[in-house]
């Protein structure tokens, strides 16, 4: 029997009194963990949550290595949403949802509209990696596919190669940011019938007709699919239920980053990063995540209000940015607390919640466009400036980094130009980095980061300076 039946037997069954009392004794109350909502329609039960995270954290140990605030309200759900989404996958599948392999920077709006799961086996597999602490996956997927091939990709195909996770089907839209996840799916083929939506290059960045026309065409097509898969005839209304409900999660990613951007500092840069970078996905599950976010998002505000810091950040800290590629080691946001600063803005693959999707309009239309707008669908000159103008909109800012995954050529490429650009245009500090598998590199790293900061202290000497002061 799954660990997630027996965990539903045991809390249904006769010791429920009996764990009822240890919950109320124990130090974990303090988390004042929600029930859910959930796609499935039936809803998640706060002692489910509650009883699952204390046996899944047993079998997490690469989550211990890491300083971790769970007081922060939404941070347990959002957790139990991360380590369950394999069991909660299986569960959706039995009740008839088709899971669908994606790309990280492809909006999960069309998905969800078409009635089908919206899964980034990519990310999920990273994240099984830095959980058990173990980097088994990247390696053996690198075995098969490439030695150079990116580590979230390589794990993600032995991730579902191995039945860790079950696809139905991928329909990834590709574009110029990744060579390696066409090839990656393309390589899931023998095991998963696969589509693939392409995605123009327009060079003009001003979606030309003839862009946007072929981009309108692979949407509806992806629609119809999808659709055909999931039982559901996929309709305007359909689409634009789905905006309204994903603008709202858009909405909440984009308050919580400018809750880090006020004197009080919420959230340390690892709670941070976690909550952009694993929640954009939504892990399958919109309304759990929205409810998640919600209570994230509520707590962010408190603590800003009653001048509360997040654990580990220092009182005047240095505020960092970070772009390209999220670090996949956790250990490093906490180095960086740890040297001073902390990082208050992501602009990586996780980029799609910087603007709502319009619900005026013809919504198939709308979603072409939203995805010829995607900043890693522009040229390397259009997402500096892209970058530049996000960055004029943050109150404080004193320094960015730029991280390259080993095998992302596109990111490699991209870098110093993206990054001359920010230095050109708003006179920031830029440090570009590379990294690789969880747990390697951290003590260079951790030289080079305190060497940047030390150097944004003693030059810039603005720790709380605006971009204005930095230049």
């Amino acid at each position: 029997m799954r660990l997630f039946d027996r965990l539903l037997k045991t809390i249904r069954g006769p010791s429920r009194l009996s764990f009822a009392i240890s919950l109320a004794k124990s130090p974990l109350t303090m988390f004042k963990i929600k029930s859910l909502p959930s796609i499935t329609g039936r809803k998640i039960p706060a002692l489910r949550i509650f009883y699952f995270l204390t046996l899944a954290l047993k079998k997490s140990p690469g989550l211990f290595q890491f300083r971790l605030d769970p007081t922060i309200g939404g941070f347990s759900e959002l957790t139990f949403l991360l380590l369950s989404l394999d069991l909660r996958l299986d569960k959706m599948r039995k009740k008839g949802f088709r899971v669908v392999g994606k790309w990280p920077a492809n909006p999960t709006d069309i998905y969800f509209a078409a009635g089908c799961i919206a899964l980034d086996p990519f990310l999920f597999a990273y994240c099984r990696m830095i959980a058990t602490g173990e980097n088994m996956l990247a390696t053996r997927g690198r075995g098969e596919l490439a030695v150079d091939a990116c580590p979230a990709q390589a794990a993600g195909y032995t991730a579902v190669t191995q039945g860790i996770i079950t696809l139905d089907t991928f329909y990834p839209f590709i574009g110029p940011w990744c060579y390696d996840s066409q090839y990656c799916f393309e390589a899931m083929r023998y095991l998963v019938e696969g589509h693939f939506g392409e995605q123009p290059i327009d060079f003009s960045g001003k979606n030309s007709e003839e862009a946007f026309s072929y981009m309108l065409t692979e949407v509806k097509k992806c629609v119809e699919t999808l659709g055909r898969l999931s039982g559901r005839q996929v309709t305007a209304e359909h689409l634009k239920a789905e905006f309204a409900l994903e603008n709202k999660l858009r909405g909440y990613l984009r308050e919580l980053m400018d809750l880090m951007q006020r004197k009080t500092v919420p959230l340390g840069s690892l709670e941070f990063i976690m909550a952009i970078f694993i929640a954009s996905d939504w892990l399958a599950d919109p309304p759990a995540m929205e409810k998640t976010l919600s209570i994230l998002v509520d707590s962010a505000r408190k603590r800003v209000s009653r001048g509360v810091q997040g654990k580990g950040v220092s009182e005047n800290p240095i505020r960092l940015l970070i772009t390209g590629i999220a670090w996949g080691d956790l250990g490093l946001y906490n180095i960086i607390d740890d040297l001073g600063a902390v990082i208050v803005g992501s602009e990586c693959v996780q980029n799609l919640f910087y603007e709502d999707i319009s619900l005026a309009g013809d919504p198939f239309e709308v979603l072409a466009r939203r995805f010829l707008e995607v900043p890693y669908t522009l040229t390397a000159e259009a997402r500096g400036r892209w970058t530049v103008e996000n960055i004029r909109k943050m109150k404080y800012i004193d320094g960015v980094l730029f991280n390259c995954n080993f095998g992302c050529n596109y990111q490699t490429t991209e870098a110093r130009i993206v990054t001359d650009i920010i230095k050109k245009e708003t006179g920031l500090p830029c440090l570009v980095t590379n990294t690789d598998l969880p747990n390697e590199g951290r003590g260079q790293m951790r030289t080079r980061l305190e060497a940047f900061i030390e150097m944004i202290r003693s030059k810039a000497k603005c720790n709380q300076g605006t971009v204005a002061k930095c230049k």
